[in-house]
């Protein structure tokens, strides 16, 4: 083992290999457009003080299940994570060449990195890695596109910021003791655990924060001990749509948090999921609600566990327990849970 010390740019294709690390970044380091970096199994790097690597090309970091590549700061020293610009080699799914991580393991300080990975328009796949103690861990922009599968997130205050434009396929990832999730852009979030996220800010649990068109699809997940509300539809407009079925909701304080206005604003479906248990509500409205004629918000058919229907009406906040809430909650009862 060596130590390698790298810094400024990377302007012809480059390999760095186990025999030569850890790689130290002493500076902020750009791999330049049209050109490859390739990161070998076992590889450890080791991020100096606020620095960040930038790509304009291609990163191609590709570790296995013994021996996984390590990112983290030196010293335990905050580090600014990695750049995507449009310019990058672009994760192709047909033939899986471009930006990917694989077998990947990233570790922050807690608030830092800020963005662990950010991308303005670059399109990458990460699978079966793992991310711990950042604030945000990735962030997609201007039509950016992202897939990320049999991932573990840990201690991230923000797992994802699908921003709007963006697109991204989340699936069988487990995320763990984050507070947040903020999808804006045509998202596929499917077979995911999530588990024991804080309700710290204004928002925390997974947001729906849509401002353009778009789908948002939450499937077959597992949303298990929120401290606020697992899943909030915050905004969307009449071009979005919002769709949560087969998902398990256990142990959570709120299980859905719903904008009385927004919800009926694009289109909306809630239907067989399991609701087992909560500790405040099922579902709860919030205004901004229609001021002219009352909303109706149309919950499909789900199960909500063990109770009557008299008790799953006061397990939901509308205008019945709220007069300020000009809005009323019309669901269904299946009588089993689903079997996802």
């Amino acid at each position: 083992m060596a130590t390698t010390y790298v810094g400024q740019s990377i302007d012809q294709s480059t390999t760095w290999t186990k025999a030569n690390s850890p790689y130290i970044i002493a500076m902020d380091l750009l791999v330049e457009k049209n050109i490859t970096l390739t990161i070998q199994p076992g590889t450890k790097v080791f991020f100096s003080k606020e620095t960040q690597l930038t790509i304009a090309g291609n990163l191609i970091a590709k570790g296995n299940k013994s021996q996984k590549i390590s990112f983290t700061g030196l010293n335990q020293a905050d580090w600014n994570g990695f750049f995507f610009t449009k310019d990058c080699n672009d994760y192709n799914p047909d033939n899986q060449e471009g930006v990917c991580f694989s077998y990947c393991s990233f570790k922050g300080t807690g608030n830092a990195p800020t963005h662990l990975i950010r991308s303005k328009g670059c399109d990458i796949n990460i699978s079966n890695c793992t991310i711990e103690s950042c604030y945000t861990a990735i962030q997609t922009e201007r039509q950016a596109e992202l897939w990320i599968t049999k991932s573990c997130f840990k201690d991230c205050n923000r797992v994802l910021n699908i921003r709007n434009t963006s697109l991204a396929t989340v699936t069988q990832n487990k995320m763990t003791s984050c507070n947040s999730i903020m999808l804006g852009g045509t998202t596929i979030f499917k077979e995911n655990t999530l588990k024991n996220f804080t309700g710290d800010g204004r928002h925390s649990g997974l947001v729906v924060w849509m401002l353009g068109g778009g789908i948002i699809d939450i499937s077959n997940n597992q949303f298990i001990k929120f401290e606020d509300y697992a899943i909030k539809l915050y905004k969307m407009t009449k071009r979005s749509s919002f769709l949560v079925s087969n998902n398990d909701f256990k142990k959570n304080q709120t299980n859905l948090k719903l904008s009385c206005k927004y919800y009926n604003q694009g289109t909306s479906l809630v239907e067989n999921n399991n609701f087992y248990t909560y500790k405040k509500y099922h579902i709860s409205l919030f205004e901004p609600c229609m001021e002219e004629e009352e909303e109706v918000v149309k919950i499909g058919a789900n199960y909500w566990g063990k109770l009557s229907k008299e008790e799953v009406e006061k397990a939901v906040l509308d205008k019945d327990q709220d007069e300020s809430l000009n809005a009323q909650i019309q669901f269904k009862m299946l009588p089993k849970k689903i079997k996802h």
